[in-house]
């Protein structure tokens, strides 16, 4: 008679450390020269910092709303002359992402216009998309910004 005798038990795999939740992002600024071919930098700026942020989820909404910003800057103020420049800015508090972007001023007021226009419209994409956005300054320098909070289960700072 043959005694067989179980095989070991195979050792249960080792759990895999949990991933820690991500982090907002750190605050960051940048400044981009007043040209059309430069929204594209700021786009991946902020794209950058996004990344493995608990914002990541929203870098779509996040990247048009900053596309739409910088080229206002670029189109409609003095960061479109020769030389001109405008600024994107990052900065997360408690509640929320706040982007700015800062440019070198202009005769116009930032609003939102309403119509079938094809241009004009894209406040009216930063005031549907964002939870929050303003405008602070004037013709000499001016800062257009909005806030999106934490996607649900994030984290602000």
């Amino acid at each position: 008679m043959m005694i067989m005798t179980p095989p070991p038990p195979h050792p249960s795999p080792s759990p895999s450390p949990a991933r820690p939740a991500p982090a907002s992002p750190a605050a960051a600024h940048q400044d981009f020269p007043g040209e059309l071919r430069c929204v594209g930098a700021a786009r991946r700026f902020i794209t950058q910092h996004l990344r493995d942020s608990s914002y990541e989820p929203l870098i779509d909404d996040v990247v048009l709303l900053v596309s739409e910003l910088a080229g206002n800057a670029v189109v409609h103020t003095r960061s479109g002359d020769p030389r001109g420049t405008f600024t994107v800015r990052l900065r997360p508090t408690r509640s929320a992402l706040r982007i700015s972007v800062l440019d070198q001023g202009g005769r116009k007021v930032p609003h939102v216009r309403y119509g079938c226009g094809e241009r004009g419209r894209g406040l009216g994409l930063v005031a549907a998309i964002a939870d929050r956005w303003g405008t602070d300054g004037d013709g000499d320098g001016r800062t257009v910004w909005f806030e999106v909070s934490p996607p649900a289960g994030g984290h602000g700072a």
